[in-house]
């Protein structure tokens, strides 16, 4: 998988790029964890070019969820293809994560 990153000022956009698995997942946990530090963050996880995950993701994603809040900020997950949006519908995450829209993520992030 590939993670990049955008940032600007207190908002942050990971992309990934391929599997989220447990191969895989503790990357995005050591790159989110080690660049958003700061109080009150915004943190878009664009899944656009995502093309599978698994229960080791979906962990990754909820506990980087609980640590964006617990420094006061707020997370979304953005442009879910539809085998992904299934597996979070699934899971019962769409009740869990703010899913930001393709056209929504395009007024809120492509600034950064």
């Amino acid at each position: 998988m590939n993670i990049s990153l955008r940032t600007k000022d207190q908002t942050f956009v990971f992309s990934l790029d391929g599997s989220l698995d447990i191969y895989t997942s503790l990357d995005l946990k050591t790159l989110l964890e080690d660049q958003v530090k700061n109080q009150n963050p915004e943190v878009c996880i664009n899944l656009d070019q995502l093309t599978y995950i698994d229960s080791s993701g979906i962990g990754i994603l909820i506990k980087a969820l609980n640590y964006v809040q617990a420094l006061g900020g707020n997370m979304c997950v953005a442009n879910l293809k539809p085998a992904i949006e299934k597996v979070f519908k699934v899971s019962g995450l769409t009740n869990y994560f703010e899913i930001v829209s393709p056209d929504e993520y395009s007024a809120r992030f492509t600034s950064v």
